[in-house]
């Protein structure tokens, strides 16, 4: 028995939702919506002295529940940054653009100078004496290496209100103290600002915690071109796991939405991937490195086979063995290799050779069909079919197979199989170690779903048999794509997408029910 919400009268009634606050009445719940809405959410801030703040699932969450949303506390171009407008940080050419008539940034137009966003570097620019001038609009600008942490700074000014939860986020200072990429940040932002803006407001500990701060607890945000970093609250507590149980989308206001690709059970930890769930282990563990400062020990990276996948394995130096290798200890990817069924050892440096030449001929080639089954068939010497280099020219493969109706209608019937092929091997592969990467395995359950309704059309018109299995798979398909998919804004190729997807969905329903 807790205590009522609003009365305190004992009740073993809770919010379904969040399943925290308790009510003896639905009239108590109802009264108290107002107040309860803004924190209703199907889990917990909990805290432990290994992961500090996390969050936990206080009920089971179904499949594509969303159970988050949430606007940034600050937001502002990304540290290596051409220049952009510093209203809606989206590109700006030299000839197509206004400035500020205060301080001299670079704008878009004039709705942008009123943005609250603006207001941080702006003041600070004024207070300088002398307006900036940006002339050189071709690649990255030192000037904008610092506005972003300015924008942090001077949160408590522009935005007083979520100033409190900025400084309650984790800058791992301590950690990052003395490193490389400290040492780079203290020339370029620390020393920077103070002698840029002629200020004496801010410390170098206050300027170096700042950007910590948004270097640990900064989110990639791809609605402005190019992407911008946003900082959000409650997100920041979610933990990174390289098979995590959350996917993060964005809608057009730049908002961070939190949704469950699987059911989550009551009591799991939320987490999502701080790096790219698509790179393999060594890439994966090198990154998080270097920009959150910690190792990652999640069921995938501690497993050397990647969930039995071998996405990271080479085959054996031994051509008549037919084995796998893989690095001998499980924490080690700079050590030896070792074959998995002869035991034959290889060193780092021989992996090392194999994978940069097959990651600079990826590079370096013509993204066409005939390139990527070239490179399939010239690595498949010395890489598995599940490889993440040979998986990434599928993927590719998958789209420029036939990349639209007309295409798919006149492609030969080898090349239909082909991306049949392609599309089901990474859709099955993905789904196991990277089921948050949601837009492109939406993408590839559309690719499929058109590819086998192509296959099905061909079929009916040399055959009098009953197509009905081939169009259900379609269907199955593609509404796999309507589920990853739902939460795209149209401002992304992908909400394109979810739109013919939703109209090929209804259609095929209703074709199946006919037949």
């Amino acid at each position: 028995m807790n205590p009522c919400h609003v009365c305190q009268e004992p009740t073993k009634n809770k919010c379904s939702n969040c399943n925290q606050v308790s009510y003896c009445s639905v009239q108590h719940q109802k009264q108290d919506w107002k107040t309860h809405k803004p924190s209703c959410h199907p889990f917990k801030i909990a805290h432990n002295e290994q992961l500090g703040r996390h969050l936990v699932a206080t009920r089971t969450i179904k499949p594509y529940e969303i159970i988050l949303k949430e606007a940034p506390l600050m937001r502002g171009p990304a540290q290596i940054s051409a220049p952009v407008c510093l209203g809606c940080l989206n590109s700006i050419e030299a000839d197509d653009h206004i400035e500020c008539t205060e301080c001299g940034w670079p704008l878009c137009g004039p709705e942008c100078k009123s943005l609250d966003e603006h207001k941080a570097e702006c003041s600070l620019t004024k207070a300088r004496g002398d307006k900036v001038s940006v002339t050189d609009f071709n690649g990255p600008h030192p000037l904008y290496t610092c506005l972003s942490t300015v924008r942090c700074l001077l949160i408590g000014e522009t935005s007083p209100e979520k100033a409190s939860k900025f400084q309650e986020l984790e800058s791992l200072e301590s950690t990052r103290k003395g490193s490389n990429q400290w040492k780079a940040d203290l020339t370029s932002i620390g020393q920077f600002i103070p002698k840029f803006f002629k200020t004496q407001k801010f410390s170098e500990e206050q300027i170096m915690r700042a950007v910590g701060a948004l270097q640990i607890n900064g989110h990639e945000v791809p609605i402005s071109d190019p992407p911008h970093v946003a900082v959000f609250y409650t997100a920041s507590f979610t933990e990174n796991s390289c098979l995590p149980n959350l996917a993060k989308s964005f809608n057009k206001n730049g908002h961070c939405i939190l949704w469950a690709p699987r059911e989550i059970k009551k009591n799991a930890h939320l987490s999502i991937c701080y790096s790219d769930a698509v790179w393999g282990t060594a890439d994966r563990q090198r990154h998080l490195m270097q920009t959150k400062l910690f190792k990652c020990a999640c069921v995938r990276c501690v497993d050397i086979t990647e969930l039995d996948t071998n996405y990271s394995a080479i085959k054996c130096e031994d051509r008549k063995c037919g084995g796998l290798m893989l690095p001998i200890k499980a924490d080690d990817w700079n050590g030896s290799w070792r074959c998995r069924e002869c035991h034959k050892q290889v060193q780092k440096n021989y992996v090392e050779r194999i994978l940069e030449r097959a990651g600079q001929d990826i590079h370096s080639m013509e993204k066409n069909v005939e390139s990527g089954l070239k490179y399939l068939k010239h690595y498949e010497k010395w890489l598995p079919p599940q490889h993440y280099h040979m998986s990434e020219i599928k993927i590719l493969l998958a789209q420029l197979l036939a990349k639209d109706q007309q295409e798919l209608m006149i492609v030969p019937d080898d090349r239909l199989l082909l991306k049949l092929q392609f599309a089901r091997e990474l859709i099955e592969l993905y789904e196991i170690i990277a089921p948050c990467k949601f837009r492109m395995l939406g993408t590839l359950c559309f690719e499929l779903h058109s590819a086998i309704a192509e296959q099905t059309r061909r079929v009916a018109l040399e055959t009098s048999l009953s197509p009905k299995d081939r169009l259900e798979e379609s269907l199955f398909y593609v509404d796999k794509c309507v589920n990853y998919l739902q939460y795209e804004s149209d401002i992304f190729v992908e909400g394109h997408m979810l739109k013919q997807a939703k109209i090929n969905r209804d259609a095929l329903r209703m074709i199946t029910r006919i037949s």
